[in-house]
Formats: C-alpha cells, structure tokens, sequence
C-alpha cells in the first residue's frame, strides 16, 4: 500500500473524534510532549498533532489509559509541590527540571515512547524533520558515504 504525504496531511476521522482526557490533562500532555520534542526549526510535538493522537490512543486502551493519567497526576503534582503550579504552568526549565529527575520513571519512558512514535509517523516528523517524500526511484545507490564506515 503507498501512503503520499496528502494522506498524512489529511486528518482521519478518528482524528476529529474527542478523546478520552479531560482539558488540564491534555494542557499536561501538551506540556509534556512539547518538552520531549520542542519546535524548532522543524515542527514540535504539538504541531504534529501528538497529544491528540496519544489521546486517540488512550481512548482505545482503558488499562493504558489508567497508568497514563495516573502519571500525569504524578507529574502535575511533582509541578505543585516544586514550584506551585501545574507542570503545564512551569517554565520551560521547570519543565526539563522535573523530567531529568524521573528518567528513569517508567510513566516518562511510556510518555516518550509514545511521544516519538506519534511524532514520526506524523507528516510533520516523516516529511518536514526526516525528509521523507515517500517511495522514490533511485537510477543508482552508491551505498554509504560516510568515510568511517569505508572499510
């Protein structure tokens, strides 16, 4: 099956649909997946449309779901208890603060690990930061070119 870029580019219908989180849960995502991959001179999480399609996913998944929004209660609260706000209110440093020290939290792994997959199967991860433009003819393929792996 090819898949173009004007099909990634064009929301699904389950894209449309409302999820399963509440608003300050999906502010917290926001925040969270923002801060796991910024915009910059590509496009970052939320422009990618990631919370939305996590949420699609925790919709789908009641178990998922539970350990997910009891992560963003842990780090909202660790937000509070650090610097009386929501992790969605911090400052971008606040931010990167409270993620560095959990790591190693499996909710963080979870987080990021969803975060990247969403991110890269988006238009904006596989055309605009990859550079992929769908399957391309190549008249020749001279294999590597970078010099340390010339043998």
């Amino acid at each position: 099956m090819l898949i173009t870029i004007a099909a990634l580019a064009a929301p699904s219908p389950a894209e449309t649909q409302p999820g399963l989180l509440a608003a300050p849960e999906l502010d917290c995502l926001k925040a969270l997946v923002d801060t796991i991959i910024p915009r910059t001179d590509t496009p970052g999480a939320s422009d990618a449309g990631v919370p939305a399609a996590i949420d699609r996913r925790l919709a789908a998944n009641p178990e998922l779901a539970e350990r997910f929004r009891a992560g963003l209660k842990a780090l909202d609260a660790d937000a509070h208890s650090r610097f009386g706000s929501a992790f969605s209110s911090a400052t971008p440093r606040q931010q990167i603060e409270i993620l560095t020290g959990g790591m190693d939290d499996p909710f963080f792994r979870m987080a990021k690990d969803m975060t990247v997959d969403a991110y890269y199967t988006s238009k904006e991860g596989l055309s605009e930061e990859l550079g992929w433009h769908g399957n391309t003819f190549l008249p020749e393929f001279k294999g590597c070119t970078h010099p340390e792996h010339q043998s």
